[in-house]
C-alpha cells in the first residue's frame, strides 16, 4: 500500500490463491503474475485504499526444501508424499552440491525436514546422510564465470577431443572437494593417455584371448601381470566408493603402464587384463570403453555388465616384487652402460646374491624392528647360525643401517630372483644387443659377485 506500506494478509483471507493459469501470460520474461490484473490489483485491509498483491509468493527454496521426499513418491496424489514410502527411501544416501548450497538449500532442507518430523507428517529426522561438497573450477587464477569470460566450453573440447577426454580431465584434475585448476596442457595429456589406451588394444588385437588361462603355466610375469589386475581392480573400487576419482584414476594408469610391457605375454592373461581395464575405465571414459568392449569381442554392452571383482588370494606380493627386481636390474644396466659409456657391450653378467644373504636379510629386518643401533644389530646377528659369515656382516650392517632403501621390502630366495633374470634375460638381449648371463655368487670366481645383495645383483659388462 502506497500509505500504509507492506501490509499482512487477513487471517481469516488465507490462504491467498493464485489465479488461473489462462489468467496470465506467459512470455518467458518477467512474472507471469504482474500480467494478471485480477490478481495484482487489491485493497490495502488497513485503509481501504488501492494497493498490490506481492507476485513473488514463493520462493524456490521452498520446493527444494523437501522435494527429495516427493521424489520417494512422484505420482502419489492423496498427500504431499507417502510417509511409508518416505520411510524407506530417506535419507538420501550422498549429497553432492557447491558451497554455496551449505548456508540455503541445506540449511531449509534440515528445517522443514524437521518440522514435518514434529507435525507427524515424516519419521525422517535428517534429510542427507552423507555430503560431498564440490570445488571451485579456477582459470587464469579467478573462478570460472560467465560474468568473467574466462568459461570453457565443453562443447569446444568435445568437438575437439571428444567427451571422454574432457570427463577423464576434470575426474583426474583434482579430488572433487578441491579447486580443479583449468589447464589446456592437462587436458592434451588427458587425451594422449586415452590414445595409448586404444593403441594398446588395437595394436595387440592378435595378443588377446578371452580363454581362461592355465594356473599351472604362469610364469612369474603372468602372476605380477594379474596381481596387478586384482589390485587395482581392489583400489579404484575403494577409490570410487570414496568419490576419489583422480586416485582411481592414476592407479589406472599405473596398469595400463605395467600391461604395455606385458603385451606380448601369455595371450589368455592378457585378455583378461584387457577385460578388466575396459570395465574399470568405464565411469570415466564411457565412449571409449564401449569402444574397446566390441573391438576384443564381447558380448553386449561395457555398460550392463557386473563391476570387475577381485580376489585377495591373486595378489601376490612375491610375483610384483620379482617383476620389480628385473626391471630394476634392467634399469640399473641402462645406468651402467652410461656412466662406462660403452655402447656395443659383447656380453653382460647378471651375479646373484649368494644364498646365506638372503637369511640375514630376512633376519636382519626383523632385528630392526626392535632397534636401529648397528652394534646391537650385529650382536642379535652373531647369535645366529650366521656367525660364521661375521667378517663381512660386521661390514654390511652398518652401511645397510645408513641407508635402508637397500633392504628390499619383499625379501625373495636366491632361486626366485635366478628365475626371474633368467626368463628376462631374453628381452634383456633383445634391448642391449648381446649375451646375457645370469650366476649364481657361489658359482663365480670373480670378485664382483661378492658385491650382490638380494633385491640388487652385482653387474658385470665386457
Amino acid at each position: 500500500c502506497s500509505k500504509c506500506g507492506i501490509m499482512p494478509v487477513p487471517y481469516e483471507d488465507l490462504p491467498v490463491r493464485l489465479p488461473k493459469p489462462e489468467k496470465c501470460k506467459f512470455t518467458g520474461q518477467g512474472n507471469p503474475l504482474e500480467t494478471c490484473k485480477e490478481f495484482v490489483e487489491t485493497k490495502c485491509p488497513k485503509c481501504h485504499g488501492k494497493a498490490k498483491s506481492e507476485i513473488y509468493t514463493m520462493d524456490t527454496f521452498v520446493d527444494s526444501s523437501w522435494y527429495f521426499l516427493r521424489y520417494c513418491s512422484p505420482k502419489f496424489e492423496k498427500e504431499p508424499f507417502d510417509k511409508e514410502v518416505a520411510e524407506y527411501w530417506m535419507p538420501v544416501d550422498q549429497y553432492i552440491g557447491g558451497i554455496e548450497h551449505a548456508i540455503l538449500h541445506l540449511l531449509y532442507a534440515r528445517f522443514f525436514t524437521k518440522a514435518l518430523r514434529d507435525l507427524g507428517l515424516a519419521t525422517v529426522d535428517e534429510p542427507f546422510a552423507r555430503l560431498l561438497t564440490q570445488g571451485m573450477v579456477i582459470k587464469d587464477g579467478a573462478k570460472m564465470s560467465k560474468s568473467l569470460g574466462n568459461v570453457v566450453d565443453p562443447a569446444e573440447i568435445s568437438e575437439k577431443y571428444g567427451q571422454d577426454t574432457a570427463r577423464l580431465f576434470i575426474l583426474f584434475a583434482a579430488l572433487p572437494e578441491k579447486e580443479l585448476d583449468w589447464s589446456d596442457k592437462g587436458v592434451n595429456g588427458s587425451f594422449r593417455f586415452l590414445n595409448r589406451v586404444y593403441n594398446l588394444v588395437n595394436d595387440n588385437i592378435k595378443n588377446i584371448s578371452l580363454k581362461r588361462y592355465d594356473e599351472h603355466k604362469l610364469n612369474d610375469m603372468d602372476k605380477y601381470a594379474l596381481s596387478k589386475m586384482h589390485i587395482t581392480i581392489k583400489n579404484v573400487t575403494e577409490h570410487i566408493d570414496k568419490f576419489e576419482f583422480s586416485l582411481a584414476i592414476g592407479k589406472i594408469m599405473e596398469y595400463v603402464d605395467v600391461l604395455q610391457k606385458y603385451k606380448n605375454k601369455n595371450k589368455e592373461v592378457f585378455g583378461e587384463a584387457v577385460k578388466s581395464l575396459t570395465l574399470m575405465m568405464l565411469p570415466f571414459t564411457p565412449h571409449l570403453s564401449e569402444e574397446l568392449w566390441h573391438m576384443i569381442k564381447m558380448e553386449g554392452f561395457a555398460s550392463l555388465q557386473k563391476w570387475p571383482s577381485y580376489d585377495e588370494n591373486k595378489i601376490d606380493k612375491k610375483a610384483e616384487a620379482s617383476t620389480m627386481f628385473a626391471e630394476g636390474t634392467r634399469k640399473d644396466i641402462i645406468e651402467i652402460l652410461k656412466l662406462t659409456k660403452i655402447e656395443k657391450p659383447n656380453r653382460i653378467i647378471l651375479f646373484i646374491a649368494e644364498n646365506w644373504k638372503y637369511d640375514f636379510m630376512d633376519k636382519l629386518k626383523s632385528e630392526m624392528k626392535k632397534t636401529r643401533n648397528a652394534n646391537e644389530l650385529i650382536k642379535a646377528l652373531m647369535a645366529t647360525d650366521l656367525k660364521i659369515y661375521s667378517h663381512e656382516i660386521t661390514k654390511l650392517i652398518p652401511k645397510l643401517v645408513n641407508d635402508e632403501t637397500k633392504i628390499p621390502e619383499v625379501i625373495l630366495n636366491q632361486e626366485t630372483e635366478f628365475h626371474a633374470l633368467n626368463d628376462a634375460s631374453k628381452n634383456y638381449e633383445d634391448e642391449f644387443k648381446c649375451k646375457v648371463e645370469v650366476i649364481v655368487a657361489e658359482k663365480s670366481h670373480e670378485v664382483k659377485a661378492k658385491q650382490a645383495l638380494p633385491g640388487k645383483v652385482a653387474i658385470l659388462v665386457e
